[in-house]
């Protein structure tokens, strides 16, 4: 089994068993933005355990990464890192109300330095909300700058459904959304074939799907009280849109 180097004060999630698991999930639903509660899996109610299947498989098999700053009283700050190929994406992160301003969100970036040489990974990437300028500087102190931008609008789920819609991995979505609250539904129409995205009640549909006819025709099997899409544009916003995100990355620092 491959052994991560921890940079001093940051420390591993490596155990199913972690008692603090619950506590890293509040952290990170927390730092989602108000408007867009409820539509992310850090939402879903089975999230806890999701994680605890992440990091059951051993280090070097693993591309869900989980990394804490701990003191006597739990967990002060964490960042779920994503290995996507040569990129590390930081997936979320997250400083107790308590915890800020004593440098634990730069003390995780620079971990995530680390774990990406260790990993093979040549980027360090992210999405952060246009409504948090003060992550923004952050980020951007530390070499990341804007490489695209994504819009979340509502989208209409009324009309008629399409009727060249098909179900490609029903059972393979019903078992994970069962299990852990989310999951991703691919599916086969005239357009072709995509994946919607469905945590507790709420529908992510592609950004593309014309029309309301997607998910008209997935309400009798996936009931759902909120649809939505996210689209990628290129400036930093548009009106119409609840939630507005930037992609930033930068290259992975080498040690001199």
């Amino acid at each position: 089994m491959s052994v991560l180097v921890t940079r001093t004060g940051v420390s591993a999630v490596d155990e199913p068993t972690d008692p603090h698991l619950g506590r890293i999930v509040e952290l990170l639903r927390q730092s989602i933005p108000e408007e867009c509660a409820g539509l992310t899996p850090y939402h879903a109610a089975g999230f806890t355990a999701f994680l605890a299947a992440a990091v059951a498989p051993p280090r070097g098999l693993r591309t869900v990464v989980l990394r804490c700053v701990r003191d006597s009283s739990g967990v002060c700050a964490v960042a779920d890192w994503r290995v996507l190929g040569e990129r590390l994406f930081l997936n979320g992160i997250a400083v107790a109300a308590g915890q800020r301003g004593r440098g634990w969100g730069g003390l995780l970036l620079d971990d995530g330095d680390d774990l990406a040489r260790q990993l093979g990974c040549t980027e360090l990437a992210l999405d952060v909300s246009l409504g948090n300028p003060g992550a923004r500087r952050l980020y951007e102190r530390r070499g990341f700058t804007d490489e695209a931008y994504a819009e979340w609008t509502e989208a209409r789920s009324d009309g008629a459904a399409d009727p060249t819609v098909r179900l490609l991995d029903w059972p393979l979505f019903v078992a994970h959304h069962s299990a852990y609250g989310f999951g991703d539904l691919r599916i086969l129409s005239g357009a072709g074939a995509t994946s919607v995205r469905v945590v507790g009640t709420a529908l992510r549909l592609p950004a593309d799907a014309p029309g309301p006819g997607l998910a008209a025709a997935l309400a009798e099997v996936v009931p759902h009280t909120r649809c939505y899409r996210i689209g990628t544009t290129a400036g930093n916003g548009t009106t119409g849109a609840f939630a507005r995100f930037a992609r930033m990355s930068r290259p992975v620092q080498q040690r001199g």
